[in-house]
């Protein structure tokens, strides 16, 4: 038996083939796939995709072997991976570098073997697509092409495996990044926004210019505050690191303290807020975090108050609907466009108007109450007539589903 050498980029191969996080996974569908039409279209008895690794071939699928690894030294693949194209043994017992090998001369009596090298970056050959026979043969050339194109579909398989890896990587580090960068604004943020309601309450009489950069010092810490605070939070959620807190919860109860925290908001806008409960024969039970569903409706009745015409009524609304429970959130106004509710729930995004520039909002507050009311396992969405109502609703399962 001939051991194989080491290809010359090894250290790169094997550098490549650890990267992946490929290495005793799990078997999966799309390997497997090819594994069993490379034997099929090859005629073969067992088909493989083999990765070479320091010591070992490690097989990703194994079709017709159920062993799982072989070590390197004897591995057919070993001598695979130094060449371009397919590696061809037409009877392993009149060939000097297997004649004794123990996969020739032992289960599973390798006779015959062709093995297409899976290359990623043209020249790292990672392991093959192999079909193997107990007695010598020869592939056709239809055959030969076959396994080639097969070959490829893996290392296909391969890339987009990297792919997956490197942006899971990049969105760990946009993760970690966030959380760092809003921790230390956060800090010093609360700090000036504690100093300068201090500086304000102390200064009883102050210049009404002074007064006037006073306060709008505080706006703007109060506003880059919240914008680092929905940053975080949203990246939380996306990244599904974001724990609720449930408890059973009656929805009427909930809407009724969402209305008076927002009370005053409206009003300031030119607007009240009308709750009507739909009256059932039992209240209508929830499972959910509090805070996190009231700062979903609150960010519904703050759009709302915004958008409103003057001295209109925003009404919220709530019934049972088909074992979940809907709240419904309806102002009158100037109505959204269909081309801007497909923009809506999507991150940064904001209706332009003259009611969004008086009261800017940080283009995040849809999608966080879309993340929120998903992790509820509930639907959020938008119905509006241009110059007529527009209505935000959101739904979440009922504990108990009576027959209302």
């Amino acid at each position: 038996m001939i051991e194989a050498p080491k290809p010359e980029n090894e250290q790169r191969r094997i550098s490549a083939l650890k990267a992946l996080e490929i290495l005793d996974t799990i078997e999966e569908q799309a390997y497997d796939d090819l594994t069993a039409i490379a034997a099929q279209i090859c005629d073969a008895p067992i088909a493989l995709v083999s990765l070479v690794d320091n010591d070992r071939q490690w097989f990703k699928s194994h079709h017709g072997l159920d062993a799982r690894e072989t070590p390197r030294d004897v591995a057919f693949c070993s001598h695979a991976i130094l060449n371009d194209d397919v590696f061809i043994v037409e009877d392993s017992s009149n060939d000097v570098r297997f004649v004794d090998n123990p996969l020739a001369t032992d289960a599973p009596n390798v006779k015959f073997y062709a093995g297409a090298p899976l290359t990623l970056d043209d020249d790292l050959r990672l392991g093959t697509l192999c079909v193997i026979d107990d007695h010598p043969r020869v592939l056709n050339e239809h055959q030969l092409e076959a396994l080639r194109a097969l070959a490829r579909q893996v290392v296909s398989q391969l890339e987009l495996r990297r792919k997956i890896n490197d942006l899971r990587s990049l969105d760990e580090a946009k993760d970690e990044f966030i959380a760092m960068v809003s921790h230390e604004l956060r800090t010093p943020l609360t700090s000036i926004k504690g100093s300068l309601a201090l500086l304000s309450d102390k200064l009883d009489s102050i210049p009404d210019k002074l007064r006037n950069m006073l306060d709008i010092a505080v706006r703007n810490t109060e506003r880059t505050l919240l914008i680092v605070n929905d940053i975080l939070q949203l990246s939380k959620l996306e990244a599904g690191k974001f724990e609720l807190e449930q408890e059973d919860l009656d929805i009427a109860d909930l809407l009724e303290e969402a209305k008076d925290l927002n009370d005053s908001y409206c009003r300031q806008h030119g607007s009240y807020v009308e709750l009507v409960i739909e009256a059932t024969k039992a209240p209508m039970l929830i499972h959910g975090d509090k805070p996190r569903l009231i700062q979903v409706v609150s960010n519904l009745l703050s759009n709302a108050a915004k958008f409103s015409s003057e001295k209109t009524v925003i009404k919220l609304t709530c019934k049972p609907d088909k074992g979940n429970v809907k709240v419904e959130v309806i102002n009158q106004g100037p109505g959204i466009t269909e081309e801007d509710r497909d923009n809506l729930f999507k991150k940064f995004k904001q209706l332009g108007s003259s009611a969004n520039e008086k009261s800017p909002g940080t283009g995040l507050g849809l999608n966080i109450s879309k993340h929120l009311v998903e992790v509820h396992q509930g639907e959020i969405g938008c119905i509006s007539v241009m110059g007529g109502d527009t209505c935000f609703y959101f739904t979440l399962p009922l504990i108990n589903k009576p027959n209302y």
